[in-house]
Parts: C-alpha cells; sequence; structure tokens
C-alpha cells in the first residue's frame, strides 16, 4: 500500500507539471506581416481601422477620428518589415492598447520600435502603461536613437519589458515625431490560473484519488 501511494503521489507531481508546462506556452511574436503590402503609401486597417487581432491578442486605438495603419514596401516609412502604427498626431487621443482576445492575463516580454521620417523627425520617447490581473498598475518608458533609414530593419530598436507580468491591458500614447511597432512578444504564462487549465487538472486529480480509495477497499477485502 506504501508503494502504491508513492506511485499515487508521484503521478499527481507529474499531473502538475503537464499542467505547468501547459499553461506556459512558447512566446507568440506578432509580426504585422498580413497586413503587407506594396505601394508608396499607408493603408489604414480593415474595417473601422481602429482594430486588429492576431494571434490571441488584440490591438485597439481610440482615436476618435484618425485610423491605425501600415505603410507600403515601397515608402520611405517602410522600415524593411510591416510595422503598425497610430495614426492620430494630435499626441492626445492616439492611444493604442493591448489586450488578450480571451479576456486573460499575459507577459509582456519585448517590442521593436522604428521612427517615421515625418513631423520633423526626432527622437521619441513611448510611455507604456499596463494594468496588473490582481489589480494595480505599472509603467516603462523608450527613447529611441533617432537612427532611421528606409528599407533598413536597424531603424528599429527591441525594447524588454521588466515586471510586465500578469498583466491584462497595456496602452501607450502616439505621439510626435511618430513611432512605429513590430514583433511584439508576448508570453502567455499567466494562463495558468484560468478556470480554462485548471479544470482538466482537477479532474485529473479527482481520477486518481478514486482509483486509490478503490485500490484501498480491495485490499482491505
Amino acid at each position: 500500500m506504501i508503494a502504491f501511494r508513492s506511485s499515487l503521489a508521484s503521478a499527481v507531481f507529474v499531473l502538475f507539471l503537464t499542467v505547468v508546462a501547459a499553461g506556459r506556452a512558447d512566446a507568440v511574436v506578432i509580426d504585422f506581416e498580413a497586413l503587407a503590402h506594396a505601394g508608396t503609401g499607408q493603408q489604414a486597417l480593415p474595417g473601422t481601422g481602429k482594430f486588429y487581432s492576431e494571434k490571441g491578442f488584440n490591438f485597439v486605438s481610440s482615436a476618435p477620428t484618425f485610423n491605425m495603419a501600415t505603410w507600403g514596401s515601397a515608402s520611405d516609412n517602410y522600415l524593411g518589415s510591416t510595422a503598425l502604427w497610430n495614426g492620430d498626431g494630435t499626441g492626445i487621443t492616439g492611444i493604442t492598447t493591448l489586450t488578450r482576445a480571451s479576456g486573460g492575463a499575459f507577459d509582456l516580454d519585448s517590442i521593436d520600435i522604428g521612427e517615421l521620417f515625418i513631423a520633423n523627425g526626432g527622437a521619441p520617447s513611448v510611455t507604456f502603461n499596463a494594468v496588473f490581473a490582481g489589480g494595480g498598475t505599472i509603467s516603462a518608458s523608450f527613447s529611441t536613437d533617432g537612427f532611421r533609414s528606409t528599407g533598413n530593419l536597424d531603424s528599429f530598436q527591441t525594447f524588454d519589458f521588466i515586471g510586465f507580468n500578469d498583466i491584462v491591458s497595456v496602452s501607450w500614447l502616439q505621439v510626435a515625431p511618430f513611432i512605429q511597432f513590430d514583433n511584439v512578444t508576448i508570453d502567455s504564462a499567466a494562463a495558468i490560473s484560468e478556470p480554462g487549465t485548471l479544470i482538466p487538472f482537477a479532474a485529473g486529480l479527482i481520477g486518481l484519488l478514486g482509483l486509490a480509495r478503490r485500490q484501498s477497499v480491495r485490499r482491505m477485502r
């Protein structure tokens, strides 16, 4: 009986590790390549121009008039990769908000930022504000180096987020001299706490406990 209990404990532990591993899926990279297009101009997002969804995550603009858009591969503003930008240049309402489509929490790992050639150039600064699933907020500000060259991927800088874990949303404001963003890297590790993940674990544990009870009753007989 002792050996059986030891095996049961091992099985429960393995099942728990399996659930944890399933909840910590590999990071996803949102690269906006589905929005790639040729030409010298910009192209607004389909539909309202203020919503985009990729790999289970949504990007929404709060701008009442202007749209989010991508630049064509023949544009001077194309930096070698399709990137999204919030076309509201007021510096007031051009807020982009990233959330998980399912409404759950996630970890934001990094983002690539590149400048545009418009609005007199310069090196913009961007502040990201995130909301934790359990309440509270965190912010991070990044400043670009001012380098940008048409068709040159080196025009993008990768910025890493520290502490942006178990968040439900992150927002940033589009301000002059404007930025475009690409390769948003997200980890869904926070999904381990979601009911949909815990249910299979609970069912498996109940099944193992039931088996243990049946084995115990048989031995007593």
